[in-house]
C-alpha cells in the first residue's frame, strides 16, 4: 500500500474558508453519484501556499482513503522541464505493485492500466505543481472512488470545464493571518511590536513564502532589530537576498519561484509584465496597459488574460489590473535587466500621453468652452477615454 504523502506543513495559518470549501466538496461529491474521479484544483500565484493547503487537507482526510496515497511533483514550474506523464505513470504503476516488466511501453496503455487498477480503490492522488491540463489528464482515474488533488500556478480551466474539477483559488493572506504566521515562525523567540510586524508583512506583500522566510531570518537572529530587516526589504539591492534562505534551498527563494513562473509566459505577456513593473501607478486599465506597451487593445487584452491566468497579476476591479508589491518589484528588476532605458522611458511617455489625452477629453465634456492644450503627442497610443462619439454628445 503506497503511503507517499509528504509531511504536513508546520505553522499553518488559517485558510479556514478554503478548508471548509474542500470539506463541503468532498461530502457533496459522495452524494452526487458521479462516475468520474473527485477532482480538486488548488490554484494561485507562486509562494501563496497551494501545496501547504493541499497537504494540510490531505492529512486531515487520509483515513478516508484506506488504499493509500500517491504523491508526484510534476515540476511544472521548476528549474528544469516538466515531468513527462508517461514517466509519471511508470512511477505510479510501480508504486501500486505493478512489476516493471508488466508496465506497457505506450503512454495511453499506461494511463488505461492506472485507471483499471484504481477503479475500485479509495485512493488519494496528489499531483503537485502541474503546468497544464495535458500533463494532468493522463494521470486521472476514471471512477468516482479515488480523490485527486492538483496544485498549479495555472487555473487549468479545461479540467474545470470538461473534467468537472472544483477549483479553490488562493490569495495572499489577510493582515491578521500574516501577523500570526510571522509570530508562529519566530517560535516565540522575539518580542517585536505589532507595528513593525505589520510593516514587515506589508513589505512581504502578505505572501506566505515571503513571510516564512522573513520570519525565519528574524528568528535566527534574535539580537537583530526588526527594523534592520525592514530596511533590507525596502532596498532594491538587498530585497531578494533578504527573501532567500542562507543554504542551498534555492527553490524556497521568492525571486526563484517568480522566475519559474515568468519563464512560462509568452514573449508578449512577459514584455507587458516587465513594463507594468515600471508603471508608477498602483493599478492600470486595459487602455492604459495598451498605451504602456504600444500595442493594440486586442493584443494587450490577450496578454493581460495570460498574466491573470498565470497569477502573475490580478484583476483588482472590473477593467483594472494590478501587481502585488513583490511581483511589481520583480517585474521592474526584469525590465531594468532586459529593456533599455530608452524603451522604458518611451513606454512611460506613451502612458503619460494617453492619460493627458483622457484628461483633455474629460475637460471638453465637463467644460465645453474651455481650452485644455496638451502638448504630448505619441504614436501607438490607443484612443483616450471620454471621446465624443457623435456631435453634441459623448
Amino acid at each position: 500500500m503506497p503511503r507517499q504523502l509528504p509531511g504536513d506543513v508546520s505553522n499553518f495559518v488559517n485558510r479556514e474558508p478554503e478548508l471548509t470549501a474542500l470539506a463541503e466538496f468532498l461530502e457533496s461529491a459522495g452524494e452526487q453519484g458521479s462516475h468520474s474521479a473527485k477532482l480538486i484544483v488548488i490554484s494561485g500565484s507562486a509562494g501563496v501556499g497551494k501545496t501547504a493547503l493541499g497537504l494540510r487537507w490531505a492529512h486531515a482526510i487520509r483515513s478516508r482513503f484506506p488504499a493509500g496515497e500517491l504523491y508526484v511533483n510534476l515540476r511544472g514550474y521548476d528549474d528544469g522541464p516538466p515531468q513527462d506523464p508517461a514517466v509519471v505513470l511508470d512511477r505510479m504503476l510501480r508504486a501500486l505493485g505493478v512489476p516493471g516488466t508488466a508496465i506497457p511501453p505506450d503512454a495511453e496503455d499506461r494511463s488505461a492500466a492506472l485507471r483499471s487498477i484504481v477503479a475500485d480503490r479509495e485512493i488519494l492522488l496528489f499531483l503537485d505543481n502541474a503546468v497544464s491540463t495535458n500533463q494532468v489528464r493522463p494521470l486521472l482515474p476514471g471512477s468516482a472512488r479515488p480523490l485527486v488533488i492538483v496544485t498549479s500556478r495555472s487555473t487549468l480551466p479545461a479540467l474545470v470545464a470538461r473534467d468537472g474539477a472544483r477549483r479553490v483559488q488562493l490569495d495572499i493572506l489577510r493582515e491578521s493571518d500574516a501577523l500570526a504566521l510571522l509570530k508562529a515562525v519566530s517560535q516565540g523567540t522575539r518580542r517585536d511590536s505589532d507595528g513593525d510586524l505589520r510593516e514587515l508583512a506589508s513589505l512581504c506583500a502578505r505572501l506566505p513564502l515571503a513571510l516564512r522566510i522573513a520570519g525565519e531570518r528574524a528568528a535566527s537572529r534574535p539580537m537583530m532589530r526588526l527594523t534592520e530587516l525592514i530596511e533590507d526589504l525596502r532596498d532594491d539591492s538587498l530585497l531578494w537576498d533578504a527573501l532567500s534562505l542562507d543554504d542551498d534551498s534555492s527553490s524556497d527563494a521568492v525571486r526563484t519561484v517568480f522566475t519559474w513562473s515568468y519563464r512560462a509566459l509568452s514573449a508578449e505577456a512577459a514584455r507587458l509584465f516587465r513594463l507594468l513593473g515600471a508603471n508608477p501607478g498602483g493599478d492600470i486599465s486595459l487602455s492604459g496597459a495598451a498605451a504602456l506597451a504600444g500595442a493594440p487593445i486586442r493584443t494587450t487584452r490577450r496578454s493581460l488574460d495570460l498574466l491573470v491566468g498565470a497569477f502573475m497579476m490580478e484583476s483588482s476591479a472590473p477593467g483594472r489590473f494590478r501587481l502585488h508589491d513583490l511581483l511589481k518589484a520583480y517585474a521592474l528588476a526584469e525590465a531594468r535587466a532586459t529593456d533599455s532605458s530608452d524603451e522604458l522611458r518611451q513606454a512611460l511617455r506613451r502612458l503619460t500621453a494617453w492619460y493627458a489625452a483622457t484628461i483633455r477629453e474629460a475637460a471638453r465634456l465637463l467644460t465645453p468652452g474651455d481650452v485644455s492644450p496638451v502638448p504630448i503627442d505619441e504614436p501607438d497610443v490607443p484612443p483616450p477615454l471620454f471621446v465624443r462619439r457623435f456631435p453634441g454628445g459623448p
